[in-house]
């Protein structure tokens, strides 16, 4: 098992054990935003985590002469787990076969077919696995089950696209039929069956005791929950994407990445809040500074404020100023565009202010 998942209202709460006879770890995501966050990991961020760890583990291989165990990686997932749920089972499925390469061979084929979608265990499985030196076996697993991220990740992204937006002849039905019908496809990881039990948010270790049970709940107003059993990464998608519908959460695409996401605070916003590869502000920052720009492009305080920044910027880039004199500098500029702006003060005025605020050099 992998772990298990809960829903309460518009939350998906992971409980899982991250060692063998360790406590219960709890994690919470919004949810639809725990989902999309996953469909928009680009794959050069996903590739520099599963090196991080296959580095982490070659290193531990050839320090010590006995086998690493989960411990070992625990720091590294708990980061992983704070980010992104998927990526996370992704990140600990990987560390758990790294470990049996080392002492449970003949287990590792099993494990990996019963994780892995079945197109990429059919490709990369025919045969018998040839495990070398420990750098070469984590360099190969990692790459398969990459390759099973990228693919999951890909065919999330086009089911959530053809439920919300009926892409694919489905524009006719609701996104509950569309769901459904998602279900009956061959190859889809919808259709699996669970193992539900009851029980309740509060943070209670898997062995307490009825008596250290009741006292709790006495100082709580915790819920009664179902928790379903999750055995592979489709149980998790399949659920959190039925209940993202169920809930009729509002899933867009951002303006500016072109990835799906789900609103977290007004329901009409056309940005999500991530920093997309190659970019230094979120979508939204980015976002808010191009409306702006369509609403004030005329305005002659803005284009003062644009000749001012080139000039600047001109400036940083001969070495005439500071990386640190020049941020200072835009903050306070773009500070003082938006005052002059929104309170109906004049040109004049603002070459004024940007004058004060010059940085000699």
């Amino acid at each position: 098992m992998l772990g298990s998942v809960m829903f309460k209202k518009r939350q998906l709460l992971l409980r899982f054990t991250m060692t063998e006879g360790s406590n219960i770890e709890k994690a919470a995501y919004s949810l639809g935003g725990a989902l999309s966050d996953f469909t928009a990991v680009s794959p050069q961020i996903s590739e520099k985590l599963f090196q991080i760890l296959k580095k982490k583990f070659v290193s531990d291989v050839s320090a010590r002469i006995d086998t690493p165990t989960m411990g070992a990686f625990v720091p590294f997932l708990r980061k992983a787990l704070e980010t992104n749920p998927y990526m996370f089972l992704y990140l600990k499925f990987y560390a758990k076969c790294l470990i049996l390469s080392c002492d449970s061979k003949a287990e590792l084929t099993p494990v990996l077919k019963k994780f892995l979608c079945k197109e990429v265990s059919e490709r990369n499985l025919g045969g018998i696995i040839a495990l070398a030196d420990a750098e070469q076996t984590a360099g190969w697993l990692g790459e398969i089950i990459l390759e099973d991220f990228e693919y999951r990740r890909n065919r999330t992204k086009n089911q959530l696209e053809r439920v919300i937006f009926g892409a694919n002849g489905l524009e006719k039905y609701t996104p509950a039929q569309r769901m459904f019908i998602l279900t009956k496809e061959s190859g889809s990881g919808l259709a699996g069956s669970f193992t539900v039990s009851l029980t309740s948010e509060h943070n209670f270790e898997r062995n307490a005791n009825l008596g250290t049970i009741k006292a709790a709940l006495l100082e709580s107003d915790d819920a009664l929950l179902e928790e379903y059993e999750l055995n592979t990464p489709d149980d998790l998608i399949a659920l959190e994407m039925f209940r993202t519908v169920a809930e009729e959460l509002p899933v867009k695409k951002c303006r500016c990445c072109g990835e799906l996401f789900v609103p977290m605070g007004r329901s009409d916003s056309e940005y999500c809040s991530r920093i997309s590869l190659g970019e230094d502000k979120r979508c939204a920052q980015i976002g808010a500074m191009k409306t702006f720009k369509g609403k004030h492009a005329e305005d002659p305080i803005y284009v003062e404020y644009n000749r001012a920044y080139k000039r600047n910027h001109s400036r940083l880039r001969n070495g005439k100023l500071y990386d640190e004199e020049f941020r200072s500098w835009s903050v306070a500029a773009r500070k003082a565009r938006d005052e002059f702006i929104n309170n109906g003060k004049t040109v004049e005025e603002f070459k004024l202010k940007l004058k004060e605020l010059e940085v000699e050099g």
